[in-house]
């Protein structure tokens, strides 16, 4: 007996070996796979630090060494971006359960800064030059300060993607400010026609991940053609802006047009490469759901032929039988 015992505790140890290594280069795999991650969080985290504190050095430089009114558009910013932190805070009282809040405001807000924009140039386009310079570095500011401090509230490409969008649109405008001294006198009322339309093209996008956001169970099909009638728009709400310069005389025409009209091409580039790519995912994802529903449907029909074979089968096998007994 002790013997017998001895054999299966070696058998019991022998087998266990196996699902312990197992087990162990699974742990580790998971292991690696974690740090792996880790890594790719930090290293991200690292980049949008840098961009934060290059870009927004370069545009405050260019802000206080050629804007006429440096201060106004300074504080003006500041209290923008303490009207966005209380929004966020006023959506997390009044919607606690709301997944991925901070994604869902910076968009939200997004949506109503490219509705302020139009709104005050309506109104005035002289108010909108003096406005939209605090309004926009607000709310970059803002998306900044909140992907520093929150970074585990955004997911990775959202923060790679406005990490290089942010710091380009800052090195963008900046550039606007170093060349707007020289066409100050010009009449560029039809340039901040451009610029108020390029920048409120984006309202199309903001408007729909808002909703994506606050109903985030809807049909992924129905998300994607949404997605794709919302970048048409978007190209050709921006390509309008492109034409502006055709809706003045040629006499007209200064550096500042030029250098927006260039920077703005640049960053339009930048957008469409990213949504493209995002599209082209969501395509490829449904082009593979359909293809393994095909297959399943095959497959069910492959299943339901091979079991009304067998049922012709066993029916054709008893009239035999059935025959055979007749005859006999």
């Amino acid at each position: 007996i002790e013997s017998k015992m001895c054999d299966s505790n070696s058998n019991t140890n022998s087998d266990s070996g196996p699902m312990s290594s197992d087990n162990s280069t699974s742990t580790d795999t998971n292991t690696k796979q974690g740090q792996g991650q880790g890594k790719q969080r930090d290293t991200m985290h690292l980049t949008t630090a840098l961009c934060f504190v290059t870009s927004t050095t370069f545009w405050l430089v260019c802000l206080f060494r050629y804007h006429p009114n440096a201060w106004y558009v300074f504080q003006n910013a500041f209290a923008i971006l303490a009207v966005c932190f209380v929004a966020d805070n006023t959506v997390a009282c009044l919607a606690p359960s709301l997944k991925r809040r901070q994604v869902v405001v910076h968009y939200f807000l997004g949506w109503v800064q490219n509705l302020l924009y139009i709104l005050l140039f309506v109104a005035s386009p002289s108010r909108f030059e003096k406005v939209w310079t605090s309004l926009f570095f607000g709310y970059y500011l803002f998306t900044w300060i909140m992907m520093l401090t929150q970074k585990a509230e955004f997911f990775f490409m959202f923060r790679l993607f406005y990490t290089i969008h942010h710091a380009s649109a800052f090195f963008v405008t900046g550039s606007w400010m170093i060349v707007s001294p020289c066409c100050f006198l010009d009449d560029n009322v039809f340039i901040y026609r451009g610029i108020v339309i390029w920048l409120s093209a984006e309202i199309w996008n903001d408007g729909l991940n808002t909703f994506r956001g606050i109903w985030p169970k809807t049909d992924k099909n129905v998300l994607r053609r949404m997605k794709t009638v919302v970048f048409v728009m978007e190209r050709i709400h921006r390509s309008i802006a492109y034409f502006q310069p055709l809706t003045v005389p040629a006499t007209q025409h200064n550096t500042l047009m030029w250098v927006v009209l260039g920077t703005g091409l640049w960053n339009d580039t930048l957008d469409v490469s990213f949504q493209l790519k995002s599209l082209c995912k969501h395509y490829r994802e449904a082009k593979q759901q359909s293809e393994e529903k095909r297959r399943g449907s095959h497959l069910e029909v492959e299943v339901a032929v091979e079991e009304k074979e067998e049922v012709m089968t066993r029916n054709a096998t008893a009239e035999t039988e059935s025959d055979i007994v007749l005859d006999a």
